[in-house]
């Protein structure tokens, strides 16, 4: 009788509407689409199941004691996060890891049930991060097929379904004990939020600034190091226009955010956190048909692609305190959770993309249309006298900077505005600007 009347609760009933009206639709559209999307989505659905047992137990009872005893309660959710993850990243080079990286960005929402006291915004941002890979499954099939768009809003409307569940049931929390003899008003709130990462996933304001001008020459002592004698007469950057020597060209730059660890493990396991930058895998660079992988190298200034073409794009993924050179003309270079990255290129086609990255140095020799910047904390670039028409995309990103080369190899620093001003004009048009007060 008791678990009877708990499935008339309105706090379950409508997270089971979830599961039939909305998450069965995008099951049944993703076993449609096929490739690795059948085996992505059986952990999709084991993971819902998990979370419906799991809020049906809390409803009844009061919150545990400790948070090991709730870390144990939710082991079955976070295992899956987990294998979803993984799966993501195990089959990069699959024709659909755009459609897993959408469903493993945005997974980590379902960790609501341990924010407090306002879930729901969590949900949002993991919705947004899902939103930039869906983006791109929409760039690539919107023309093609729109079987694949249809699948983009069935799973955008799960994460929306989710958020509108959890505003209007759990707004300050997960609620335990609702339903039965045990609850009270100490078990209507949520645990704890899980403690901030480790200080080696932070980027401080203070550290970035200081370690600005050494990590640059660092960089553009290895780039030299390679032999290359197109920077063999680069100079230093003058002291005058170093941000730490000069207060007065820091204090133009707005506040920095603090770096967002990955999102699968900070929200999957609570008991342990993984920067999303780490290193682990086999280190390769090979050429795989025309796209060149660069991945999983540490400690190395001697990374070198030089036979290449415009058709080959290059894919630099998790690489640590390395200095990589591509000579030739390519197609495109895309850097995924690097740090500490220094990279010479002479010249690409369609543009160079940072993404979770930090601590970047780029190098530009001959020509660049584009350079994207999202969600990355420093990054430097360095311009050619032939490339001051690159065009600067930057999203979530912080500690930009654009180097211009003037005289006798020397360059002028120009930050790129992090802060802006947004006001309504005639009532009719939104205008954005540089926030002013910021000095940019």
């Amino acid at each position: 009788m008791a678990s009877q009347s708990i499935d008339h609760l309105p706090a379950l009933k409508d997270y089971n509407a979830i599961l039939e009206n909305t998450l069965a639709p995008f099951t049944a559209a993703s076993r449609k689409l096929g490739g690795e999307l059948p085996a992505m989505i059986d952990h999709v659905t084991r993971l819902f199941s998990a979370q419906q047992q799991f809020l049906r137990n809390a409803l009844q009872n009061k919150k545990p004691a400790n948070d090991q005893q709730i870390q144990d309660l939710i082991k079955p959710q976070s295992t899956e996060i987990e294998a979803i993850c993984a799966y993501t990243n195990k089959n990069r080079k699959s024709p659909l890891f755009n459609h897993l990286s959408a469903i493993s960005e945005g997974i980590p929402a379902l960790g609501w049930i341990l924010v407090s006291p306002t879930p729901a915004p969590h949900i949002k941002e993991m919705s947004d991060a899902a939103q930039f890979y869906a983006n791109r499954v929409l760039k690539e099939f919107k023309e093609k097929d729109p079987t694949h768009v249809e699948w983009v809003k069935d799973w955008m409307k799960v994460l929306n379904d989710l958020h509108a569940y959890v505003k209007q049931h759990h707004t300050t929390g997960l609620t335990w004990g609702a339903h039965g003899s045990q609850h009270g008003s100490s078990a209507a709130s949520a645990p704890p939020p899980p403690p901030p990462p480790p200080s080696s996933n932070l980027l401080s304001s203070s550290t970035t600034h200081a370690d600005d001008g050494q990590s640059r020459t660092e960089l553009m002592n290895s780039i030299n190091a390679l032999g290359t004698g197109v920077t063999a007469h680069l100079k230093k950057v003058p002291d005058e226009l170093k941000l730490h020597k000069n207060p007065q060209l820091r204090d133009k730059l707005p506040d920095q955010p603090v770096e967002r660890s990955n999102k699968c493990h900070a929200s999957s396991s609570n008991t342990s956190s993984s920067a999303s930058t780490s290193t682990t895998g086999s280190p390769k660079l090979a050429l795989e048909g025309n796209k060149w992988m660069v991945e999983y190298f540490s400690n190395r200034t001697d990374l070198k692609i030089s036979e290449t073409n415009m058709k080959q794009t290059v894919y630099i993924y998790k690489c640590t305190s390395c200095t990589i050179q591509i000579e030739g003309k390519v197609n495109s270079i895309v850097l995924d959770q690097c740090t500490k990255v220094g990279l010479q290129f002479t010249s690409v086609v369609s543009l160079v993309e940072f993404i979770n990255c930090r601590s970047m140095k780029i190098q530009v020799l001959d020509r660049v249309p584009t350079i994207q910047i999202e969600k990355t904390d420093g990054c430097h670039v360095y311009l050619s006298k032939t490339s001051l028409d690159t065009e600067f995309i930057t999203s979530k990103s912080s500690e930009m900077t654009v180097n211009v080369p003037f005289g006798d190899g020397e360059y002028k620093e120009h930050p790129i505005p992090e802060q802006f001003k947004t006001h309504l004009k005639a009532g009719k048009q939104l205008i954005t600007v540089p926030n002013e007060s910021a000095g940019v």
